[in-house]
């Protein structure tokens, strides 16, 4: 997996800023990692965002937000990324009201809606089959009947993948590059069904522990509109949920510490970052970090002085009960 190879990258990384001797081999792969990422971290409140909530048929208009994508592909040969395709999707919002369709600022059309079977639908039992099995593997069920809403103007329909919207078990469905896209209706997204099965890593935080191979693991939903998925879940602090988000792009390389309240982000800070040298594939900065048995984050950032890495600064700071981050002395 290649965060997996970006972590070893970086242990290596690490290893030869002090001073260990490395090959050229080893060198050539440690380059790979060097990048340029966001110079300032940021402390980032957020409120909630009210929309209006209407959760029946009969409603002046239901919303629908990107929820998630299927756990793999149809076939097996999509031409996109996961991460492409959620990227893709994870901003837009359906409307469905009692006469038009209208996909965000991308295209809209006056509906007809009809409910069949899903064999009528599929036009076969062995292709109803299938995806009544692949809805159970993402924790829907296929059932006796599904919505189908489609353009009552043919000539007027808006491009694939919106021309046809599915809802199975509560949930839109589309279909796109082989896979299937779900959005859930409005801000009912239940969260917490994804923080229930996240799993929470024990302090202390160690470096050692943060550039482990087994120890990150894969988010089913997004957290503060950051498109990685790899996670490390801390205890709660009280009713705020935390977590540090990996990302291990080879072109970005990150970690950001974000803080949940109500499934609301509170506070959103880059505390672990690699900055390239002005000649390229060298290295001119870094900031690792650890988290103490008592909740404090340990931040040291090193620069580049000749041969040798010094430290530039060292931070320390906590959270609070209400998830905003405090500068500890």
């Amino acid at each position: 997996m290649k965060k997996i190879l970006s972590i070893a990258f970086l242990a290596l990384l690490f290893a030869s800023c002090k001073g260990n001797t490395k090959t050229d081999s080893d060198k050539n792969l440690g380059d790979q990692l060097n990048i340029k990422l966001v110079k300032d971290s940021s402390v980032v409140s957020v409120k909630e965002n009210k929309e209006h909530e209407l959760n029946n048929d009969n409603a002046v208009a239901n919303y629908w937000a990107f929820y998630k994508i299927s756990e793999s592909s149809i076939t097996g040969i999509p031409k996109k990324t996961e991460s492409e395709i959620i990227n893709k999707f994870k901003n837009i919002k359906i409307e469905i009201d009692e006469k038009n369709v209208k996909v965000g600022n991308l295209c809209s059309f006056e509906y007809y809606k009809s409910n069949k079977t899903p064999v009528k639908y599929y036009e076969s039992t062995k292709t109803a089959k299938l995806y009544e099995s692949i809805f159970l593997k993402n924790g829907l069920k296929l059932g006796n009947s599904l919505s189908v809403y489609q353009s009552l103007y043919p000539e007027k329909s808006c491009e694939i993948p919106w021309d046809e919207l599915l809802v199975v078990d509560n949930t839109l469905v589309i279909v796109f590059d082989d896979y299937l896209v779900f959005f859930k209706k409005g801000n009912n997204i239940d969260q917490n069904d994804c923080y229930s099965k996240t799993k929470i890593t024990s302090l202390p935080i160690t470096k050692n522990v943060i550039n482990g191979n087994n120890i990150w693991n894969q988010l089913d939903c997004t957290i503060a509109n950051l498109d990685t998925k790899d996670y490390l879940r801390l205890p709660d602090i009280k009713d705020i949920k935390v977590f540090i988000i990996g990302n291990f792009n080879f072109d970005d390389f990150t970690y950001t510490l974000v803080t949940l309240k109500n499934n609301i982000v509170i506070s959103k800070r880059d505390i672990g970052f690699v900055k390239e040298g002005d000649n390229g594939n060298t290295i001119s900065e870094f900031t690792e970090f650890e988290i103490n048995k008592n909740y404090v984050f340990n931040l040291d950032t090193k620069i580049k002085k000749g041969e040798d890495f010094k430290v530039l600064k060292e931070e320390k700071f906590k959270i609070d009960e209400n998830g905003l981050i405090v500068v500890v002395k």
